[in-house]
């Protein structure tokens, strides 16, 4: 009881923490209407945001690994929340970035440390599982954000945008009362003990950052872009908001059958199947239109949402002694290599159309599959 005690106030503090660079994405066509930003600028806020959170995240890693910091929880949380209480009354777009750049580093502050300690309860046999709940908690923000976007936007009006931040407020509260957070010891390796722990395991962690960052950019492109390519495809704001509140659903629902899958079958069966899986789903969407299309979508944002907890689980035990540094390198730098593909997406989308762009990224998950075939762990 006590293990999921824990698994639930993480993946509580995993939504907080996640709903606001979920807050982008329903946002970029806000953006782009009421300052005639292009497909370019709204690719590279994605670059800014995603890049911050994700290239902090093994520096954070790698001190939490020598000295675990229980604050950077509520710091993360707060840091990552303050920022889009104004982003609708920054109209200057180097402001906006520097906005981003802030908000990304609280989302990097706050994964590594929060990974680590949902992690390290959970026992051998049920570990993709507690971690599918604790990266459920994040999809759920994802899908719940562009909701409140709608609220804020349609309904409430622009005054209300700073009680956004309330979440992360309210979640980072209950983390200072919360004493039930556990982290393993920290090792306190020298740099020359890094560098050894890195080398030994350097190739399996290679293998699955790559699998990661494959599924990484198919990935953080939908789910940046997808209400603008609704929008595109003559969908209204409203519609475009919740039809990615469905998709996101759909990887979470994916996340937690991935997880329990993984424990069943192996890790390995699990991330080759449905990766494989995923591209022929995805281009069936890109292909079609009315309800098949959105079916053909949420299965196949479901099947590449799937690999998640397993990626992270076989990176932890990949390298035990650094469990911080490798759950931030296929949490972070994967996801960080995908914000980098936004703003070249982007500037593709400007010139040959958003449908037609998206069509491009659609063929990474086979070949993440096949980087499966190469992993020592099962």
């Amino acid at each position: 009881m006590k293990k999921m005690k824990l698994i639930f106030f993480l993946s509580l503090g995993h939504f907080a923490n996640d709903f606001y660079p979920g807050l982008l994405s329903p946002l970029l066509p806000v953006f782009m209407n009421r300052y005639g930003w292009s497909f370019t600028e709204a690719g590279i806020l994605v670059t800014v945001l995603q890049t911050a959170c994700n290239v902090s995240q093994p520096v954070v890693g790698i001190i939490n690994d020598h000295r675990p910091m229980k604050s950077l929880l509520w710091w993360g949380l707060i840091i990552s929340a303050l920022p889009f209480a104004f982003v609708l009354n920054i109209s200057r777009f180097d402001l906006m970035m520097l906005a981003m750049v802030v908000s990304g580093i609280g989302v990097g502050m706050f994964h590594p440390v929060a990974a680590v300690a949902a992690g390290n309860p959970a026992n051998d046999r049920r570990r993709g599982f507690s971690m599918a709940l604790f990266s459920a908690g994040g999809m759920v923000s994802f899908m719940v954000a562009p909701l409140a976007a709608v609220l804020i936007i349609e309904v409430l009006g622009d005054v209300f945008m700073p009680l956004i931040i309330m979440p992360a407020l309210v979640v980072a509260l209950l983390f200072i009362l919360q004493r039930n957070i556990t982290f393993q010891e920290g090792h306190g390796y020298s740099l020359a003990e890094w560098f050894i722990s890195i080398a030994r395991s350097g190739r399996e962690l290679f293998l699955l950052w790559l699998i990661s960052t494959f599924r990484a950019i198919v990935h953080v492109l939908l789910g940046s872009f997808l209400p603008a390519l609704a929008m595109a495809r003559g969908a209204s704001y409203t519609r475009g908001a919740f039809f990615l509140s469905i998709t996101l659903f759909a990887s979470m629902v994916g996340m937690i059958i991935g997880g329990h899958l993984s424990d069943v079958y192996g890790s390995k069966k699990i991330m080759a199947s449905t990766m494989f899986a995923a591209t022929p789903l995805l281009y069936g969407f890109m292909f079609t239109s009315g309800p098949i299309s959105i079916i053909l979508l949420v299965l196949g944002m479901g099947m590449l949402s799937s690999t998640i907890p397993a990626n992270i689980i076989l990176a932890q035990c990949a390298n035990p002694k650094l469990p911080g540094m490798a759950s931030s390198l296929v949490m972070g730098l994967s996801f960080g290599v995908g914000a980098i593909a936004a703003t070249p997406f982007g500037m593709l989308a400007d010139r040959i159309g958003i449908e037609t762009a998206m069509n491009v990224p659609l063929i990474l998950p086979l070949f993440g599959c096949l980087a499966v075939a190469f992993l020592r762990y099962k």
